[in-house]
């Protein structure tokens, strides 16, 4: 398992759901809650003089969504309980300091491309954590 699947599955053992989408009602209205969790870069580097470039920082993107501000802010601090807490390292890997939090975007919707539609907005938050690993 890498980061990113540790993290996933560290998300949804708190009891968030993680996917690509989520249902709809008739009326076209998001019915949940949910994250979406993106890998983004691998810097490298930090490594001994003979393995420059042995350890990594992998930077994950958690996008939070909602049917509302407030729902979108409520997953969004769930979900960096999650991220900033304690997770098993990846297979053959170690941390070498905490995760941390890189940047992020306000929450916001997400503009309806035909105004005659009945989809409501979603509502949603984009955060970037990085980890720091070393190989064992």
């Amino acid at each position: 398992m890498n980061a990113t699947d540790r993290l996933v599955d560290a998300l949804r053992a708190a009891g968030l759901t993680v996917g690509d989408g989520q249902p709809r009602d008739a009326h076209g209205a998001l019915t949940g809650r949910y994250v979406v969790v993106r890998p983004r870069q691998v810097m490298r580097g930090e490594g001994s003089i003979g393995t420059p470039n042995a350890d990594r920082q992998p930077e994950i993107q958690i996008t939070a969504v909602g049917p509302s501000r407030r729902a979108a802010d409520q997953v969004a601090e769930a979900a960096e309980a999650v991220a900033l807490g304690d997770l098993a390292p990846p297979d053959s890997w170690s941390w070498t300091q905490v995760a941390v939090y890189v940047t992020g975007t306000a929450t916001t919707t997400e503009p309806l491309t035909d105004p005659t539609s009945p989809e409501s907005p979603d509502w949603f938050r984009v955060d970037v954590y990085r980890y720091y690993l070393t190989p064992e």
